[in-house]
């Protein structure tokens, strides 16, 4: 015989309405006491009527998450902290992938909202105005990653940008880094930086900070450009500067992880000790910097955080009902550690 809601409300000691308040995170229930709910839920393998539910509500329980690359370490990672974070509210993630620079896979993926496929997105939408995005979404919830507009109309959520780049670059200063080196960069005066908000020069005005504090300034010459952060774009770009005789540099500070995975191969290739010859540093955290050798110095975003962030708002603009971006957005930046290991650990 199937379990009802009724069958799980008897078994916790609650009344049917607290289980599915439970069941969709809806704030009413402690923490403590949704979860109790939802661990009987899956022990009795109790399933909520998906069709019942959107009829009776206008919705699916389902939210999507879209990236640009899905095959990334930190966007997968953070794919995962979603659907766990989404699950605690009780609701389904589901995953889109966006190739970067081609809008149209952005409009597609909103026009899909607003056409009834989830109830609402969490985003990375860097091609996309805040014009477009209101008009696209037709008023579902949307919940932006690194929002490209400061202070914008869209709830949003914030790696560390300029604080964690400028921690990065003092960390190689400490280390006694003198020709410091960028990777993923792309090189422009700190005014013209400060204009932007895309995640490549919110970093870059955190580099440039580190060195203004030590009295330097970045030379263009000091920046390795990338077309993608690719790890493969980045060990052909380091591999290309160093069989070039242009490779100067003591400190490196790659703008991703998965960027610095392909300049340690690069280094290793070319006979470069690490740390010894130089010291690297990368950003984002993600699990595969701890086992790659040597292992991975970073700046360690706390990718949870975001993932719970991303869902908690979300889930409560959907919960509240309302039409069109909310009259006062939320805009989080999440925290950060400089996690130093093997490849930046010099020993004085």
């Amino acid at each position: 015989m199937k379990v009802t809601m009724r069958d799980v409300a008897k078994a916790a000691g609650v009344s049917p309405a607290s289980v599915s308040f439970a069941l969709r995170g809806d704030p009413r229930i402690k923490p403590e006491t949704a979860q109790r709910i939802r661990d009987i839920a899956n022990r009795m393998n109790y399933s909520v009527n998906a069709t019942a539910k959107s009829l009776r509500s206008g919705r699916t329980g389902v939210i999507e998450a879209a990236v640009f690359q899905l095959d990334r370490p930190f966007y997968s990672q953070l794919l995962a902290g979603i659907s766990n974070a989404a699950l605690e509210h009780g609701v389904q993630a589901v995953a889109q992938q966006i190739s970067t620079g081609k809008i149209g896979h952005e409009k597609s993926i909103l026009e899909k909202v607003a056409n009834q496929f989830c109830d609402g997105v969490i985003l990375s939408a860097g091609g996309l105005s805040n014009a477009e995005i209101m008009e696209l979404s037709k008023g579902k919830p949307v919940v932006l990653l690194d929002d490209q507009s400061y202070q914008g109309p869209f709830d949003s959520v914030f790696t560390p940008c300029e604080d964690g780049a400028e921690a990065a670059v003092t960390h190689l200063f400490d280390m006694g880094c003198q020709n410091i080196g960028l990777v993923g960069a792309e090189f422009r005066p700190f005014d013209q930086a400060l204009r932007s908000m895309r995640v490549v020069d919110r970093r870059l005005i955190g580099c440039l900070r580190a060195f203004e504090r030590h009295g330097l300034k970045l030379a263009e010459s000091a920046v390795v450009p990338l077309d993608d952060w690719d790890t493969d774009d980045a060990y052909e770009a380091v591999s290309k500067t160093i069989s070039e005789g242009r490779f100067t540099f003591d400190g490196l500070f790659c703008m991703t992880d998965a960027v610095a995975f392909g300049v340690l191969r690069a280094l290793r290739e070319h006979g470069i000790r690490v740390p010894d010859d130089v010291a690297v540093i990368g950003f984002d955290g993600v699990h595969a910097g701890e086992y790659v050798t040597p292992s991975l110095s970073t700046i360690a975003v706390n990718i949870d955080e975001i993932a719970r962030q991303s869902v908690s708002i979300l889930c409560r603009r959907i919960n509240e009902g309302r039409h069109g971006a909310p009259a006062m957005p939320k805009h989080v930046t999440v925290g950060y550690e400089v996690v130093v290991r093997e490849s930046s650990a010099r020993i004085s």
